[in-house]
């Protein structure tokens, strides 16, 4: 185990970059402030080398005002650090350990850690950088509370330090509470939406809708603001709402969805002028339809499904003949089909198309100015035709039919002979002089009928050639010569290419290019082989595994 300093803690300025943090909600600082420390050798006795470790120091909760039982995460920040000591230090020799006191409305302590400090390697006498330690604690009763560091420590296993409110004392025995300390309140405010004019739900609201909401919690006799923010109850808020409380805090009011307002998942934020509830809500949009398929003769099934309709609603869907006026378009002769819109304001049916007029499928809910409309093109197309009507001379018709033809893909393959799988290299006698062993990679045969328009590649790889009864050569010593043309008689959309002559291992041996217009076709790759044998090599049969990839 090093025999090492952890910290030691002397005034240091530190005002660098601070702005460039956006500070929470709510927080203690970035402030400067001193902590007082001493170290202990060991982690034991009465500590020595008194010191003040000054700093600018932030305490923050996420979220700021917590719901009882929500996860509260305290993080303390340090901007520079303390100094280290007089002997150098490896990164996370010393992890940082604080505690921080809960009070008024909490209880308990809350442990923050930072295990890997510091973050590199640091020499004698140098600020050991910044700190950012974190814990979490369970938000108890509502009410206004406090968080307090009470000690920080320097969790060096040989030397530790530790640190309270500023001070010659034993600030591990006896560590006093600091000024760091973070005021924050508990809150156990609610909303809820009681009711949406025009709708039959409390969870959607549309443009021109009031939706009533009840709150819990806030102040008492409370003139109350409410506007329409995002899920989280956060962003600009849109509309004005208002409302009140009664003694006990509890209260009612309204707000008008305007004109414009943002769609989708959004929240009701109601304010007393100091704590803010939000209830959940979605804001409807234009309604729509869509079909499938968008034309058709007599007795084509359509699906229809549309979205941002009034959930719960009545929805008809109908055919409509081509505008000839003022809108809405006609009714055509085809019956309408009646749905009822889901939870969530979507539509889902079939609707068959017979009136051979139908211009449009339609989608309606609602009577009079709060009607509800949306169309989609219908293409009308007839199966039957009059070329010459009566004793007429001129005339004709068409009937056209869509084609089709499916071209399945093939696959990229290759394939060697049966048997070649085994490549025996000339042998040598050794003689003092280098020698060369030389012999034939079989022909591989790749074939690419997958109708498309990408490349591939063949890729070696090696092992060492490894001898019995010892000794190695080493697989840069194989070197080959690919070769690669296009097989006989075969049609290929594309050139194939050998690779460099060269090392094996890690070489191309052949490769096709990807092309726009289209690639395919057979290809045989194959190489000469060459392998160099230094002049006192271990005498021995050698083996080696040379692998071919096709990507």
């Amino acid at each position: 185990m090093r025999s090492k300093w952890a910290v030691v803690t002397s005034s240091i300025a530190v005002v660098a970059a601070l702005g460039l943090i956006e500070a929470p909600a709510q927080a203690y600082g970035p402030t400067a402030n001193s902590l007082g420390c001493r170290l202990y050798f060991g982690d034991a006795g009465t500590g020595s080398s008194p010191t003040t470790w000054s700093d600018t120091f932030g305490l923050t909760l996420s979220p700021a005002t917590p719901a009882p039982g929500q996860t509260v995460t305290v993080t303390l920040t340090a901007a520079a650090g303390p100094l280290n000591g007089p002997a150098p230090l490896v990164a996370g020799d010393v992890p940082v350990v604080a505690t921080v006191a809960l009070g008024g409305s909490q209880s308990g302590t809350v442990t923050l850690n930072l295990a890997p400090y510091p973050t590199s390697a640091k020499d004698p006498y140098t600020p050991l950088g910044a700190i950012s330690a974190t814990g979490t604690f369970v938000a108890g009763p509502a009410g206004a509370a406090t968080a307090t560091v009470t000690r920080v420590k320097f969790a060096n296993t040989t030397a530790a330090t530790y640190c309270s409110n500023a001070g010659d004392r034993d600030h591990k025995a006896a560590p006093q509470a600091s000024t760091i300390v973070e005021a924050f309140s508990v809150f156990d405010g609610s909303a809820t939406v009681t009711a949406v004019s025009g709708q039959t739900v409390t969870t959607h609201a549309r443009a021109g809708n009031t939706v009533t909401f009840a709150v819990a919690g806030l102040a008492p006799g409370a003139t109350l603001t409410a506007s329409l923010k995002d899920g989280a109850g956060a962003g600009t808020g849109e509309g004005t709402g208002t409302g009140s409380t009664d003694g006990s805090g509890a209260g009612t009011g309204t707000i008008a969805v305007p004109a414009g307002a943002t769609t989708g998942v959004r929240s009701v934020a109601v304010s007393d002028g100091v704590n803010t509830v939000v209830a959940p809500i979605t804001i409807l949009g234009t309604p729509t339809i869509a079909i499938n398929p968008g034309g058709g003769g007599a007795g084509t099934s359509v699906a229809v499904t549309g979205t941002n309709w009034n959930p719960g609603s009545t929805v008809a869907i109908r055919g409509y003949q081509a505008l000839a006026g003022p809108p809405p378009p006609s009714p055509t002769g085809d019956a309408p089909v009646s749905i009822t819109a889901s939870a969530s304001g979507g539509i889902s049916t079939t609707y068959t198309v017979n009136d051979p007029a139908t211009a449009y499928l339609g989608a309606s809910s609602g009577v009079g100015p709060s009607t509800l409309f949306a169309i989609a093109n219908w293409a009308a197309s007839a199966d039957a035709c009059v070329a010459k009507t009566g004793a007429a001379t001129t005339g004709s018709c068409s009937l056209t039919y869509n084609l089709s033809q499916t071209v399945t893909a093939g696959n990229l393959a290759m394939a060697r002979a049966a048997g070649s799988g085994n490549i025996a290299l000339s042998g040598v006698t050794l003689d003092g002089t280098v020698h060369t062993s030389t012999g034939t990679l079989p022909v591989i045969t790749v074939t690419d009928y997958r109708g498309s328009t990408f490349g591939w590649s063949l890729v070696g790889t090696l092992t060492d050639f490894t001898g019995t009864p010892g000794g190695t050569i080493p697989k840069a010593n194989l070197s080959w010569t690919p070769a690669c043309t296009g097989t006989a008689g075969a049609t290929n959309a594309v050139t194939a290419a050998a690779g460099t002559a060269g090392p094996v291992d890690g070489a191309t041996l052949c490769s096709a290019p990807a092309d726009a217009a289209g690639t395919g076709g057979s290809f045989d790759a194959s190489a000469a082989l060459a392998l160099t044998v230094p002049a006192h090599q271990q005498a021995g049969s050698y083996s080696a595994t040379l692998t071919i990839t096709l990507s």
